[in-house]
């Protein structure tokens, strides 16, 4: 709908409003200023004030009227603003305006379908990079692989369409075959042969599908073959035959097979060979390279780690399943984002109360020093007693609340490990005495100690985006003591650890809690016997008590940011050939149905083919 086609409508709306309005009274206020908001473009804003109307007025139903009319005409106008953003092209707009409809009416079918649309539009354009990509570089499995991808989401894409024909193009340049041979060579034919010379077997083909098979000067002129095969086309039934007798066939043109032994010397004579580059992207060059001698057995092979490209020479067929080999290996390895909250919390309490009594009396000469012959100890009197400590009363009491906050975010790779330290490092200085002539001589050395928090996080990331993480977590804190005699200075390390391993889904978040430390100490000053009498302790003595409790909670929320994508066993699974005989189509019986009858071929009467020609013979 265009802007203009509901003027007339928001005329009869705005009478409707003015009515309202002089039947509400109290509330025209309200009312007007949210429609004074929703007609300068804040619609949130304006919609909330007349929704703050109506909770004001349950039971009127002019309010309720309002709101409805009001919140239908925003709706309206921002569809309309959708649609034109998506027809500029603008889909990130349009995205956010189907958003901001949803959030004023979660069922809002057409805001939904729009979302759906432009995620399926961004689908696409990422197929169509990916697609585009791998046909420059050289990847036509990859190419039709999203070729495949885009035309199941879109039969029309135009994008989709012209990349299949570019790729089809080069599959036309690069295939061996001509089309009319093709055709040739999918035609159905019905052999029974029983001990047949293999000359006269494919001189009837040669009959039938209009072909020339030459035999190399080398495959024996009384060379037998035996099959009884209905219904399959020209192609199969030559390769059933060569496959039996040990031969194999190269095509010269588009009407002539040449047949040869399979030895190594004639595959060397016959067999074509291509070359083809293949620049790897994820896996690298040298395992690539172990791969594909484990499971082709291919020839010459080179590497150049500086580009990290891999360059083959081999048959068509090799090369072919090469490229399928590649496309489903070389893979970007998964990331994932773990969003992580570090909290401490931790408590200190500190109750110091009561009275502090000396403990210690001294006498001091006649000049306040201290006494170093008995003869001083005459006329001892109050001035020459010492106390220590001092009498003192004491009341204090201290209240320490700390909230240690910590929120990293990290990215990592699959089976990856990521570490974060939040603390310091501690010196901790050791010294060594070597004797010498001159005396001991002490070296000093310094190392240093992690302490803070420190966490270790490994995470493996599942096709069914589920996330397997290893965590390690460690709190510690580090408190110097007293050097020893040769100058080392012992640290003592107070830690907190787990080591755990759980499996999340895709932006699932998992608490772990129960790292719970209490401390409580008792530090007391009293006179003997006295302070320990109950209630009056107190008054003969000090007493401090010092409670404290820590707890420390982890939070992680795993968010794929990319992972490995599906393949079909279809795009995994390929024909290989037999262990002596690669290739990569397999030879296959048509099952059409229905078909025209074939009528069987007869053995003719038997031929002389004992003079044999002196290079090769042609049918």
């Amino acid at each position: 709908m265009k802007p203009a086609d509901y003027r007339p409508a928001l005329h009869v709306q705005a009478l409707l409003l003015a009515l309202a309005l002089a039947a509400l009274g109290g509330c025209a206020n309200d009312l007007s200023q949210g429609i004074s908001l929703i007609d300068e473009g804040s619609y949130e804003a304006g919609l909330a004030q007349l929704e703050a109307a109506a909770a004001k007025d349950p039971r009127d139903p002019s309010v309720q009227i309002a709101l409805a009319t009001q919140k239908a005409r925003v709706i309206t106008m921002l569809l309309t603003q959708a649609d034109n953003a998506l027809t500029l092209g603008d889909q990130v707009a349009a995205y956010a305006i189907f958003q901001r409809v949803l959030r004023l009416e979660s069922t809002n079918t057409r805001a939904q379908q729009g979302m759906r649309k432009i995620e399926q539009m961004q689908y696409i354009a990422d197929f169509l990079r990916q697609g585009q990509a791998a046909l420059r570089r050289g990847d036509l499995v990859g190419a039709e692989t999203q070729v495949r991808a885009i035309l199941e989401l879109d039969p029309l894409h135009p994008g989709a369409r012209k990349l299949r024909d570019d790729v089809g193009q080069i599959r036309a340049r690069t295939d061996t075959m001509d089309p009319q041979l093709r055709g040739r060579l999918q035609r159905l034919v019905t052999l029974e042969f029983r001990d047949a010379n293999l000359g006269i077997i494919f001189e009837v083909l040669s009959q039938t599908a209009g072909l020339n098979f030459i035999l190399d000067k080398d495959i024996r002129p009384d060379l037998k073959a035996t099959i009884f095969v209905r219904d399959v086309s020209i192609a199969d039934a030559v390769e059933l035959i060569t496959q039996q007798n040990q031969l194999h066939q190269r095509i010269i043109n588009d009407n002539t097979i040449i047949i040869y032994p399979d030895s190594p010397q004639k595959l060397k004579e016959y067999q074509e060979l291509v070359m083809r580059s293949f620049y790897l992207t994820n896996i690298g060059a040298d395992a690539a390279l172990n791969m594909i001698k484990t499971l082709l057995k291919t020839r010459d092979i080179f590497v150049d780690e500086r580009l990290n490209t891999l360059t083959m020479r081999d048959t068509p067929d090799v090369v072919r399943m090469v490229e399928k080999l590649l496309f489903s290996q070389d893979q970007p390895d998964p990331e994932v984002v773990l969003e992580i909250e570090i909290m401490e919390v931790s408590q200190q309490r500190i109750l110091d109360l009561g009275l502090q009594w000396p403990n210690t009396f001294g006498v001091v000469n006649a000049e306040g020093g201290a006494i170093t012959v008995l003869d001083q100890l005459r006329g001892i009197d109050s001035g020459r007693i010492t106390l220590s400590p001092s009498p003192q009363l004491r009341i204090n009491e201290q209240d320490n609340d700390i909230n240690t906050l910590a929120s990293p975010v990290i990215r990592v790779r699959n089976k990856e490990q990521a570490r974060i330290h939040i603390g310091q490092r501690v010196p901790i200085i050791s010294a060594t005495s070597v004797p010498s002539t001159q005396g001991p001589v002490i070296t000093e050395s310094i190392t240093y100690l992690d302490v803070g928090l420190k966490l270790e996080v490994q995470p493996t990331i599942y096709l069914n985006d589920v996330v397997g993480i290893q965590i390690a977590l460690e709190v510690s804190n580090a408190t110097p003591l007293e050097a020893t005699r040769q100058g080392t200075i012992p640290v003592q390390v107070d830690t907190r650890n787990a080591v755990t391993t759980l499996s999340l889904k895709n932006g699932e978040t998992q608490l772990l809690a129960g790292l719970v430390r209490n401390d409580h100490g008792v530090t007391g000053n009293q006179i003997p016997g006295i302070g320990d009498v109950p209630g009056l302790g107190r008054l003969f003595g000090s007493r401090k008590d010092t409670i404290g409790k820590s707890e420390l909670v982890l939070s992680i929320t795993p968010r794929i940011v990319r992972n490995l994508p599906y393949q079909s066993p279809g795009d995994m699974e390929f024909a290989t050939g037999t262990e002596s005989h690669m290739r990569s189509r397999p030879v296959t019986l048509n099952e059409e149905q229905p078909r025209a009858p074939v009528e069987p071929l007869e053995l003719p009467d038997p031929v002389d083919l004992a003079p044999a020609v002196s290079e090769a013979r042609p049918l």
